[in-house]
């Protein structure tokens, strides 16, 4: 499990270059976070670590109580990967993902919907997967199922179950991991490669396949697929991080518009696969990277760890302002032009601030020049913090955090929709990037900054000559 990513990414922003963040970094712009292809395994494993707080949180029973339930079907999953083209470790972390090793969960109350250990839709299962589906018995097991289970029937629910797994087979683990691995070949075949085979899983073939031909652009689509792909150096992590709302907006627009985490679906798969190898390798790591993910409403802590020094005092503060420990947030005219706004005399460590004005120049790059995000709250000392926190009438998170520098508060307040969508964007797209963890709270949005934002650092120089 990679904790924290450096993603070392910058390509400087010095000259008379200008900044377009979500901008890609072309047409005489620079974006620091642009997606660089030799930089392309950074990005991965940058993303994996960022999207995998979902794995330790939502995990039913926890998370190592679903690598164990998956690791039950190891015989059956390797002997399923068999010939395949993805190997075992692949399919035991769709496995992970998807079902979290319970081959009779159903995604909601109808088994027409995905169910099974490997959560297959009932139309795919029958039109593509050619498996045995009868909808009307399933659906009458399951009620039966249910009936039994609530009266404690635990042999009758078994009984059941077998019946079930005969007449829907998606229910039987065993034709639901060869099914799985037969879609992935046909996926690899119609792609040509292993990370979109894997990604269109989730996504399915033909949504996958609108999104790289948007990418592509319209004179290609007639093509078939994999030449599309092969053309034009599709990885899926190019695809995915070099469409913006700025740049390759309709294939973003696609993306984002199919909902339930479709485009971060193969970032997922592979953190689920680090959570299995951790159970195996290193399981008292994997209990304390779970303590960690589950101890706050975002990963922060994981970002940041439980040691992150603090700001005890005011008199410990106010060294830290001296020193330039800490930077001072933008205020009257400079604050104007960079489109971030400080609720008073705040600071941030340096990664920190230089995350805002990233924030900021993104959502003024998609939402247009007049917008301004407003920082609330910022640095505290230790022993302010309960105050601080309650005298801000809901605009600040009783956050220790909050003490080191590395955190700050945003209003969630916008002057258009367009405002609201544009830092949706950037907030999304730097937690991918694992350089922040952030939630919800109230009136704000909570944003602990990572490490790995270090790598903005030269936006300071840039956007805030004063303070560099």
């Amino acid at each position: 499990m990679v904790v924290v990513v450096v993603v070392a990414l910058t390509r400087g922003g010095g000259g008379p270059r200008r900044l377009l963040a979500a901008g890609g970094g072309v047409g005489g712009t620079f974006d620091p976070l642009a997606y660089d292809p030799a930089h392309e395994s950074i990005f991965e494993a940058a993303a994996a670590a960022g999207e995998s707080n979902l794995i330790y949180t939502k995990s039913p029973g926890g998370v190592v109580a679903s690598a164990r339930r998956t690791e039950s079907f190891a015989g059956l999953t390797a002997k399923a990967a068999a010939g395949g083209p993805l190997g075992a470790s692949t399919l035991e972390a769709i496995v992970m993902l998807e079902s979290a090793g319970r081959p009779e969960v159903i995604a909601g109350s109808d088994p027409s919907a995905a169910a099974g250990l490997t959560q297959i839709v009932a139309g795919t299962a029958t039109q593509l997967l050619g498996m045995h589906v009868d909808l009307a018995t399933s659906r009458r097991l399951g009620t039966e199922i249910g009936t039994a289970a609530a009266h404690g029937q635990t042999a009758r629910v078994t009984r059941l179950e077998a019946d079930r797994a005969r007449i829907d087979q998606r229910f039987d683990p065993a034709l639901a991991l060869a099914a799985t691995e037969q879609y992935l070949k046909t996926a690899k075949g119609i792609f040509g490669r292993d990370d979109l085979a894997i990604e269109s899983y989730h996504m399915g073939i033909g949504n996958l396949e609108t999104a790289i031909r948007r990418y592509a652009g319209s004179g290609e689509a007639g093509d078939p697929i994999a030449k599309v792909v092969s053309e034009n150096g599709l990885s899926y992590a190019k695809l995915y991080f070099d469409s913006t709302p700025i740049d390759h907006a309709s294939t973003y627009t696609w993306l984002t518009g199919l909902g339930d985490d479709s485009s971060t679906y193969l970032w997922r798969v592979e953190a689920a696969g680090q959570v299995l190898s951790l159970y195996t390798s290193d399981p008292a790591k994997l209990v304390a990277i779970s303590k960690l993910e589950n101890g706050a409403p975002s990963a922060e802590l994981v970002l940041r760890g439980t040691g992150t020094p603090e700001f005890a005092t005011k008199a410990a503060l106010a060294v830290g302002r001296t020193s330039g420990a800490v930077v001072a947030l933008p205020s009257g005219a400079q604050a104007t032009a960079v489109g971030l706004r400080a609720d008073g005399p705040l600071h941030l460590r340096r990664e920190a601030l230089a995350s805002a004005l990233y924030m900021a120049a993104a959502v003024r790059a998609i939402a247009g020049t007049s917008a301004v995000l407003e920082v609330t709250a910022a640095t505290t000392d230790s022993a302010d913090l309960p105050t601080a926190a309650r005298a801000s009438h809901g605009l600040a998170e009783a956050d220790p955090l909050d003490a080191s520098g590395y955190a700050f508060d945003v209003a969630r307040t916008y002057a258009t929709p367009a405002e609201a969508e544009a830092f949706q964007f950037v907030l999304d797209r730097l937690e991918t990037l694992n350089l922040i963890a952030w939630n919800r709270e109230g009136r704000i949005i909570h944003v602990v900054v990572g490490p790995g934002a270090s790598t903005l650092d030269g936006l300071l120089k840039t956007l805030l000559p004063s303070s560099g």
